[in-house]
C-alpha cells in the first residue's frame, strides 16, 4: 500500500496498545471518540500494521460501512480468517461441497462455509460456525487480533444478541490467542453494549477515550501541505483553525484539501468555509 503523507501516523499509540493486550490483563479494549476523530483511520493504518508486523494475525471490520447486515460482514471476515488463503478451501468453496476429511485444520470451516453459502445454515448453526472459526483461529501458531469499527452498531439485543454472546465466548475461552480493539462513536450505543448488567458484553472490556490530536498533528499537516505545494502557511493561525474547529482532524483535513485545491494559503477564509460547509451538512443527517 503506498504511504499516504497526510496520514498522521500514531505508531506510539498502536504499540501502547498492543502492549496493554499482551500483558495479559484485559482481552479487549474499546476506543470511543465521536465520529471523525481519526478512529478508522489509527486502526486501519497504525493499529493494523502495528499488529501485522508484530506477527498477528489481523481482522479488520467496519460495521458502519457493512449496510443493513453487519452480522454476516462481521461472521465473513472471521471465517477468511480461520480459513486462511489455501488453495484447498477455495476449490471446494467454489464446488459447493465441504472438503474431505483429512484435507487439514480448515475442514471444517470449510464445509460450514458451503452450507451457508447455500443459503441452508440457520441462525444458531452460524453461532456454532463462529465458535468453529475462533476454535482454528486460536490453533494457529500466530495470534489474533480483531478490529471491530463502530461496535455500537450490535448493540440490538434483539437481533444481535446471540452473535455478541457467540463473540464473547469465543473470545473468553480464546482469550490468550484472539485479542480485540472495538471502537464507538455513540456513548449511548456502547452503554447498552457493556454497561447494561444483562448485555453478552457486560463488564467485559476496558473502555477508554481515544486520545485527541494536538499540535504535531497540525505540524504534519502543514509538512504535507508545503511538500504538495511549495507553500508555507502560518502554523499558529493553523493551530487555532484546528482549535476553532473542535480538534476534529476530518474537518482540519478538509480545510486543507480546500486551500490545496483553490491555490490559497488563507488559512481564516478556509475555515470560514469549511464552518459553512459543516453548519449545511448538519441539517441533513450523516450516513
Amino acid at each position: 500500500m503506498a504511504k499516504d503523507p497526510w496520514h498522521y501516523p500514531r505508531t506510539a499509540l498502536a504499540d501502547q496498545y498492543l502492549k496493554t493486550l499482551g500483558i495479559g490483563l484485559s482481552k479487549s479494549l474499546v476506543l470511543f471518540a465521536q465520529r471523525r476523530m481519526g478512529k478508522t483511520e489509527f486502526l486501519r493504518k497504525d493499529l493494523l500494521p502495528t499488529a501485522e508486523n508484530a506477527g498477528y494475525i489481523t481482522i479488520y471490520v467496519s460495521l458502519r460501512e457493512s449496510g443493513e447486515d453487519p452480522k454476516s460482514v462481521l461472521l465473513d471476515a472471521i471465517r477468511k480468517a480461520a480459513e486462511g488463503e489455501g488453495v484447498i478451501p477455495g476449490i471446494w468453496r467454489r464446488l459447493g461441497r465441504p472438503g474431505p476429511k483429512g484435507v487439514g485444520a480448515n475442514a471444517g470451516t470449510v464445509g460450514a462455509q458451503a452450507s451457508w453459502e447455500r443459503g441452508t445454515a440457520e441462525a444458531s448453526d452460524r453461532m456454532l460456525d463462529l465458535r468453529q472459526w475462533m476454535n482454528t483461529l486460536a490453533q494457529k501458531k500466530n495470534p489474533t487480533l480483531l478490529l471491530v469499527d463502530e461496535i455500537q452498531t450490535l448493540a440490538d439485543e434483539k437481533r444481535y444478541g446471540a452473535l455478541v454472546a457467540a463473540l464473547r465466548s469465543g473470545l473468553d475461552k480464546h482469550g490468550d490467542q484472539i485479542k480485540a480493539v472495538f471502537t464507538g462513536s455513540s456513548s449511548e450505543g456502547l452503554r447498552r453494549m457493556f454497561q447494561m448488567e444483562k448485555a453478552p458484553f457486560f463488564q467485559f472490556s476496558h473502555q477508554i477515550p481515544f486520545p485527541q490530536l494536538g499540535p504535531a498533528f497540525v505540524q504534519h499537516m502543514l509538512r504535507a501541505f508545503a511538500n504538495a505545494t511549495q507553500r508555507q502557511l502560518n502554523e499558529a493561525e493553523a493551530w487555532q483553525a484546528f482549535i476553532d474547529l473542535a480538534l476534529v482532524p476530518e474537518h482540519f483535513r478538509l480545510m486543507m484539501a480546500n486551500m490545496v485545491q483553490l491555490g490559497s494559503t488563507d488559512i481564516a477564509t478556509a475555515l470560514e468555509e469549511v464552518k459553512t460547509a459543516i453548519q449545511e451538512s448538519a441539517e441533513y443527517p450523516y450516513r
